[in-house]
């Protein structure tokens, strides 16, 4: 349906037939053609055009297809763009309107269908005594299909009220002759959260972000097993994207919930038994292995056209060669990683580790901490590993080796974890402080690494295509230039690292984790 200036739902027992019975027998009126409208409904799987307010459907009408793209917060008509294929990557979108507001939003995530509705039009032109048209009709017939549940139902038929130029008396006597004399309810959201509530969906029900709500009273490891199921259930929510390959972001958030784990696992301390946090702890660095390869060359085919532009314009094309080697690679290890995340010791570790969260905690704990209220065991876990952030970070000089900032990047890394998973327990704008302060310490030391691993991959990946024969000179002398150029900013960031440490180091930060983070008192209890 054309956005209505009044919109109303037809209830649950009236045919649209008999409304439409109704109207005819108050106001003249002209039938035009019904008609057949499909319409997809899209998003990504974490909900990015949810969350910016818009909303993207493909309209199947007449044997055309097109998309429409609607910002929810406005009154706006909808951006609308022809399209001959299934919407997947923006990448494979034709130019145009559609395609320029979808890009910035949607990056490097696929589009995937959320449901389809499939509706039945029949237009209706309301006459005055000239048989000129006044207001235009429609009403419409809606069904639901949700194809990932393959589950299909009806929604409730609407009636919509569409204005024409300098009849604007004549709309609203057609409204009131709606919602008064038929007793139509306005229709108060549109057909897309209707259609999701009847499925069963919550628009926003996934994000990778951590959201929980703790109570700093309860005891440690019953707040640690409620921190943990949220990141299993994280993690096998991007199982079966990751091994369809749907896009990257499955498996970058899979690991991501991987790696929290064994951090919640080893960081909130004392409150399981040390031989299953071992047992565990290793057994998810396992996954974390398995994982990486695939990851690793998700990475460098993303970056692989800033890659490319960052070379002059002479040796961009010799880097083909390259960008065909990691595709050659990729669905080998793409294979093996769908098969290890199929094999049964992987899905035996989440079952076992399942049971395992979802058992109640014993009345009493003999381990240290499990039985401590919740905050003061954040405060003391925070506490310690800020000291030991501050104290490495401050002894990092021009002349460190590079394994101390790898070091040290692993150790902030465990406590924006904590900040995380317990950051409820504190007031929200100070603990958004420290996390923004160590986030942007961690994206330095990040690049450092990274770009130095990158940098190690292009040189062994240059001497293999060498020895095998697949690369003529031209593409050596760009992988060289690249690599060159991946150094140059290894070293940009190395020398940005004193000033974002500074601020991370300041007064006012120190202030900010002296004052959340208190000691417990009395002294002496475990840490």
């Amino acid at each position: 349906m054309a956005r209505s200036e009044c919109e109303y739902l037809i209830p649950d027992g009236i045919d649209p037939e008999t409304v439409k019975e109704h109207i005819r027998a108050r106001i003249p009126c002209a039938e035009d053609p019904a008609y057949e409208v499909t319409r997809r409904f899209l998003d990504s799987f974490d909900w990015r055009l949810y969350l910016a307010h818009a909303t993207l459907e493909e309209r199947l009408e007449a044997g055309c297809r097109r998309l429409l793209w609607r910002d929810s917060a406005t009154e706006d008509p909808p951006c609308v763009q022809p399209s001959d294929a299934e919407p997947g990557f923006v990448r494979d979108l034709p130019e145009g309107p559609v395609r320029a507001r979808l890009e910035p939003v949607l990056g490097i995530r696929r589009l995937l269908p959320l449901l389809e509705v499939r509706s039945r039009v029949q237009p209706l032109r309301l006459l005055n005594e000239d048989d000129k048209t006044v207001v235009r009709l429609v009403l419409e017939d809606n069904r639901f299909r949700d194809p990932a549940r393959d589950h299909e139902g009806p929604l409730a038929a609407r009636i919509g009220l569409l204005p024409v130029r300098g009849y604007g008396a004549e709309l609203r006597k057609a409204a009131r002759m709606l919602g008064q004399d038929l007793a139509l309810k306005p229709a108060r959201a549109e057909v897309l959260p209707e259609a999701l509530a009847a499925t069963g969906r919550r628009p926003g029900d996934y994000s990778s972000k951590l959201d929980y709500r703790l109570d700093g009273d309860r005891r440690a490891d019953a707040t640690a097993k409620d921190i943990l199921r949220g990141l299993l259930a994280t993690l096998e929510a991007n199982l079966e994207g990751a091994k369809a390959n749907l896009d990257s972001e499955f498996l970058h958030d899979l690991r991501v919930a991987t790696r929290r784990t064994r951090s919640a696992l080893t960081q909130i301390k004392g409150v399981f038994a040390p031989d299953l946090v071992a047992d565990y702890k290793e057994r998810f660095a396992q996954v974390q292995q398995i994982t990486g390869p695939v990851r690793d060359l998700d990475v460098y085919l993303l970056d692989f056209d800033a890659y490319q532009a960052s070379l002059p314009a002479l040796l961009r094309p010799g880097l083909e060669p390259l960008r065909d080697f990691l595709k050659d690679q990729y669905q080998g290890l793409h294979e093996a990683l769908v098969a290890a995340l199929e094999a049964t010791e992987f899905k035996g570790l989440l079952a076992s580790w399942r049971v395992f969260l979802e058992a109640p905690v014993p009345e009493h704990s003999a381990v240290g901490n499990a039985m401590r209220p919740t905050r003061e065991v954040a405060d003391a876990r925070i506490r310690g590993l800020y000291r030991r952030v501050r104290k490495a970070g401050r002894a990092i000089t021009p002349d460190s080796p590079a394994p101390e900032l790898h070091e040290l990047r692993k150790e902030c890394k465990k406590l924006r974890y904590l900040l995380e998973f317990f950051g409820s327990l504190y007031p929200k704008p100070r603990i958004g402080a420290l996390v923004k302060r160590l986030k942007a310490l961690l994206d330095n030391l990040g690049r450092f690494q990274d770009l130095a691993v990158q940098a190690d991959h292009l040189r062994e990946t240059a001497r293999r295509l060498h020895t095998e024969g697949r690369a003529e000179t031209d593409t050596l002398l760009a992988m060289g230039v690249l690599v060159g150029d991946l150094l140059d900013r290894q070293q940009r960031a190395r020398r940005e690292f004193p000033r974002l440490f500074a601020d991370f180091d300041s007064r006012e930060n120190r202030a900010i984790f002296r004052a959340l983070f208190v000691p417990a008192h009395p002294r002496g209890q475990p840490s």
